[in-house]
């Protein structure tokens, strides 16, 4: 996962990168009237209809940089009946990539920003002196 909203999964036998950026979660959106958290959940429900796995896997392979013609050809390929629900979980993968990012990339200032990190690497404490007076 990436905080550009991208992953690379082994799919269709090779190593791909699936990216929904903001342009991709746009056209998701506009093909399937529903924002992205709400495909999430009925993927992850089992409430999930087949455009939801084919446009996720075709706008985000797009997003990944595949050409749009070449992106139509492997989903009509590869999900396909009696291989549909294998691919719901990895549908709902990509789509958590571009809501979540990488937990561990620091988001925000960078790291070592004398703003956010203090010199003795514990926040500063609250003056009593104010207080008192």
């Amino acid at each position: 996962m990436s905080r550009t909203g991208s992953v690379e999964l082994v799919w269709a036998g090779d190593s791909r990168t699936f990216r929904l950026g903001i342009e991709e979660i746009f056209a998701l959106q506009d093909k399937l009237d529903l924002g992205p958290a709400e495909i999430a959940t009925r993927l992850r429900a089992g409430t999930w209809r087949l455009q939801y796995v084919q446009e996720t896997f075709r706008i985000s392979l797009i997003g990944g940089g595949m050409d749009a013609k070449k992106a139509k050809e492997m989903v009509d390929e590869h999900i396909v009946p009696g291989k549909i629900t294998g691919h719901v979980l990895m549908a709902w993968a990509i789509i958590i990539s571009a809501l979540q990012g990488d937990e561990s990339d620091p988001v925000g200032k960078e790291e070592g920003d004398p703003e956010t990190t203090p010199a003795s690497g514990s926040p500063p404490q609250p003056s009593m002196e104010t207080a008192l007076s």
